[in-house]
């Protein structure tokens, strides 16, 4: 979380994340003032998919739960078998085709929630992977090549949270009068990065 040259120019982990939740309309222009072309083909509301030609980096954004389908797949990853679900087997897929597309072999791959998740399990070891509140089963590592933050009282990443590259950030919120499940949802909400100085 470190400040660099040029920062205004660089994408930020908060406004990839948020934009994976955003409309299709909305994902087509972003990132364009970053020199990022949106792939329409290969993007969907699961997934997207850009392309910087200039410094030929490849950015796959992963989005976490966002339909009554997707409470299957969290399922299937508290149970340790995420890689038996569609949402898996297309997040694989879309990226194995990105690089191909783009003739590369690594790519910035990021994700919140349920979106860290399979953003760590897709990618490779070429991969650098940056996520965000991601679900945990036990004794599942956090890969070598990811880092994962959470906001503390989050409860969805909370297996995680003394795994090896998770950083524990500061909760934003004040705590609520009602606490408990509604403090652990404001917790695991993506607008508590937005002033962080997290970059992809």
């Amino acid at each position: 979380m470190q400040n660099r040259p040029n920062d205004d120019n660089r994408l930020t982990l908060y406004d990839t994340l948020k934009n994976s939740y955003a409309s299709r309309d909305k994902q087509k222009g972003a990132f364009k003032d970053k020199n990022y072309v949106y792939d329409s083909d290969l993007s969907n509301h699961n997934e997207q998919v850009y392309y910087n030609p200039k410094e030929k980096k490849l950015l796959y954004s992963i989005a976490g739960t966002h339909n009554i389908g997707d409470l299957g797949t969290d399922l299937y990853l508290a149970a340790g078998h995420l890689k038996d679900t569609n949402r898996y087997k297309e997040a694989e897929n879309k990226l194995r085709e990105a690089k191909k597309r783009y003739g590369v072999d690594s790519a910035t791959v990021v994700g919140h929630s349920l979106g860290n998740s399979l953003a760590q399990y897709v990618s490779s070891k070429n991969d650098k992977v940056i996520g965000l509140n991601g679900g945990y089963t036990i004794g599942q590592p956090t890969r070598s090549n990811a880092t994962s933050y959470r906001t503390k009282g989050d409860l969805v990443s909370l297996l995680g949270r003394n795994e090896t590259n998770v950083h524990n950030l500061e909760n934003p919120n004040t705590p609520s009068m009602f606490g408990g499940i509604v403090d652990a949802y404001r917790a695991h909400n993506i607008d508590n990065i937005k002033n962080e100085k997290i970059y992809v």
